[in-house]
């Protein structure tokens, strides 16, 4: 019990400590950056199209704003690793199932060993959805009319043009940006996989949860896996924040930071990383539409992500150079 207790005790303060940018028994030598592999997912593909637009849909303009964010980290930010999730408008990992390629991007990005998993979506308003009535052309309608009294009284049938009309969609007047990273309430998810993760990297340093260390005590594995799962949600909510102040300054609305907290997203509570996904514009909205399937609305979406993983890389490195972070946003 007495060797329990200390265990436990020693990896209480090496996570306190790990948590604020130092850690007890910091290992000499190289270590990794704070900051090195990212992993680009635009949504959707292929048959599953996501949300449909006039002249588009969701899964090809993900992927063209994809392909603009990877294209600019590379050219500024050399030293990192940008993989996409799929560069095809195909589902990823050659599935054919939609459910299956949602497991497929998350095992992906863990297996890459992804440091930060942003997924890039386009929004639909659907449940504000209204609708016209137009007419398209004239009919000819049969009516009755009567005549006579009595015995004498008949039904005559006579022709009337009438107009045609049709419902129809009006344009979505729902425009701006929305960031959504999960909701603290379902990180217990997310600490599920975290708990399958032998080693993380936080702030530039190692930190190795030891297999023996597993099997021997599950409870405190599991304190530490929790400790992770708090380190994931303050900085993917820190991202989030960044990459939404980012779109305000280009003049976009932004509808802020959303904590997805009605329902999981597979995406961001599979992923052992901190983890966003992006709604960069409503796509059934024409206006909006026409400035994302754009190349300069796709650069400029993509210029607002970059800019946005830049300052967070920097605040990283600037912790892990021994100076405090500033705080996460709160939404």
């Amino acid at each position: 019990m007495l060797r329990k207790t200390l265990v436990l005790a020693g990896l209480l303060i090496t996570v306190a400590g790990f948590a604020g940018g130092t850690e007890t028994g910091k290992k000499e030598g190289p270590q990794k950056p704070p900051l090195k592999t990212i992993i680009i997912d635009p949504g959707h593909g292929g048959h599953d199209g996501g949300a449909k637009g006039d002249i588009s849909r969701e899964a090809l303009l993900a992927l063209e704003i994809g392909l603009q964010v990877r294209e600019l980290m590379k050219k500024e930010l050399p030293e990192m690793t940008v993989l996409m999730t799929r560069e095809e408008d195909k589902l990823p990992g050659n599935q054919t199932n939609k459910n299956a390629a949602l497991r497929w991007r998350a095992d992906y990005a863990n297996q890459s060993g992804g440091d930060l998993f942003i997924s890039i979506h386009l929004n639909a308003s659907l449940s504000n959805q209204r609708y016209g009535k137009r007419q398209v052309g004239t009919k000819e309608e049969t009516y009755y009319v009567y005549s006579g009294k009595g015995k004498k009284r008949k039904k005559i049938a006579k022709t009337r043009t009438v107009p045609v009309y049709e419902k129809y969609k009006l344009p979505a007047t729902v425009s701006g940006t929305q960031t959504y990273i999960l909701a603290r309430d379902w990180y217990n998810l997310k600490l599920k996989s975290v708990g399958n993760k032998t080693e993380i990297y936080e702030l530039g340093e190692s930190d190795t949860l030891d297999a023996e260390m597993l099997q021997m005590d599950p409870v405190e594995a599991r304190i530490r896996a929790a400790q992770y799962t708090k380190y994931f949600f303050q900085k993917s909510m820190t991202l989030a924040s960044l990459v939404e102040e980012e779109f305000a300054a280009t003049g976009r609305r932004s509808w802020g930071v959303m904590q997805r907290d009605w329902d999981g997203i597979w995406v961001l509570q599979a992923t052992q990383m901190p983890s966003i996904l992006i709604e960069t514009g409503f796509v059934d909205n024409p206006e909006e539409e026409a400035y994302l399937a754009s190349l300069d609305g796709q650069k400029e979406v993509a210029r607002a992500i970059v800019n946005a993983v830049k300052k967070y890389k920097a605040m990283l490195e600037a912790a892990a150079g021994g100076n405090a972070a500033p705080a996460p946003a709160s939404n």
